[in-house]
């Protein structure tokens, strides 16, 4: 009867055994991408890595055309003698006019529910996501999606970017209120891709995009703990000489320049009155560099400084206000504010970006210069 037993249980264990996942047959997926090629037709592109000792590289690229995600998927399994794994998946590109024409909901939509997939994959735009992802430029990563992901990861970890992963993309698309933004990878002949730019989105299609300088902004009002970055003014040197600034050294062009570094910071959005917002922000700097060198001797020449980077900041955020005002899309969040409003709690998205197009914005930014540094 014990032999019966354990002849049993062995028999069980073989029949549950999982499929064969020799590491050998894997095509481990890194990065995917996908260009429009007509109206209804994609070309899917994929980086594999792959462990044959009998293949001469550890990574190959395929690409398949197709209607759907899957469709796709198929026809790249019919390329290679590997199994096409997807649990390092770790990047999806897509290209500029897929996001601007179609949207890309729809494919993210069948990303998200494949359990193989996880939820903090990254998400960018670029130009050609094959030719992207076909660069060579960087050799120091086996494959273009393992230098991508780091790339992005940087980016994310040192908080320079606004987040940009599928479960960031998804809150955000569907949170009435606010709209996503997606970083941008510029792909040029002879360099490797690098992030030059954040693409704006109204739903799910792309409608614009900013200097990742620029981010700053969204940054200031939706993440306390992001990194704003170093920010450089070139300012008129009339400007200075009517705000009574005194420089060290006689200046040789026309500009004068400095860079600041925010070291803390607090943005908060406030309603005055019915139709008008202040966007209300204090941030604390050091400056690193001054050219030519300006005299802090006093409280004084420091405060007209402070006011003169002021003066710059909010005209800046006020342009890119009408910017996004022009694009009827909202991603500091602005809209989020006015549905945290009792009185709005029940308003839906047409009409919330109705009363969005209608408000009077007001900047309102404060600069402190903490530490002076070298110049002192």
């Amino acid at each position: 009867m014990k032999k019966c037993f354990i002849l049993l249980c062995s028999l069980l264990c073989t029949a549950c055994m999982p499929p064969d996942k020799t590491l050998e047959r894997q095509g481990i997926s890194t990065i995917i991408g996908y260009d429009l090629l007509d109206e209804d037709t994609y070309k899917g592109t994929i980086s594999l890595l792959q462990f044959d000792r009998k293949e001469e590289k550890t990574s190959v690229t395929i690409s398949a055309v197709g209607t759907t995600s899957k469709q796709i998927r198929q026809r790249l399994e019919q390329q290679t003698s590997h199994d096409i794994t997807s649990g390092q998946l770790r990047t999806i590109l897509f290209d500029k006019d897929m996001t601007e024409m179609l949207g890309i909901a729809s494919f993210l939509d069948t990303m998200q529910r494949d359990t193989s997939i996880g939820s903090l994959i990254f998400l960018a735009i670029t130009n050609n996501a094959e030719d992207t992802i076909n660069n060579n430029n960087y050799e120091e990563f086996p494959d273009m999606g393992s230098y991508i992901y780091q790339l992005l990861d940087k980016h994310e970890r040192k908080e320079m970017l606004i987040d940009s992963n599928l479960h960031d993309f998804f809150s955000s698309l569907y949170d009435i209120g606010i709209d996503p933004t997606l970083p941008i990878i510029a792909n040029k002949k002879g360099v490797a891709p690098y992030i030059n730019s954040v693409a704006l989105f109204k739903g799910d299609k792309m409608v614009g995009s900013i200097s990742l300088k620029k981010t700053l902004f969204i940054k200031l009002f939706t993440n306390r703990d992001a990194f704003l970055g170093d920010i450089t003014f070139n300012i008129p040197v009339e400007v200075l000489e009517k705000k009574g600034v005194t420089l060290v050294e006689k200046i040789k062009g026309d500009k004068f320049n400095i860079t600041i570094r925010p070291i803390k910071y607090r943005g908060k959005i406030e309603f005055s009155k019915e139709e008008a917002v202040n966007l209300n922000a204090t941030i604390s700097v050091s400056t690193i560099e001054l050219q030519p060198a300006v005299t802090f001797k006093n409280k004084e020449s420091i405060k007209k400084l402070e006011q003169i980077l002021e003066e710059e900041l909010n005209k800046e955020l006020g342009d890119i206000l009408e910017v996004f005002r022009k694009l009827e899309i909202d991603p500091i969040g602005i809209g989020r504010k006015i549905k945290s409003i009792r009185k709005y709690s029940n308003t839906n998205e047409e009409d919330l970006r109705e009363k969005y197009s209608r408000l009077k914005f007001k900047p309102n930014i404060t600069i402190e210069i903490k530490r002076t540094g070298a110049v002192d």
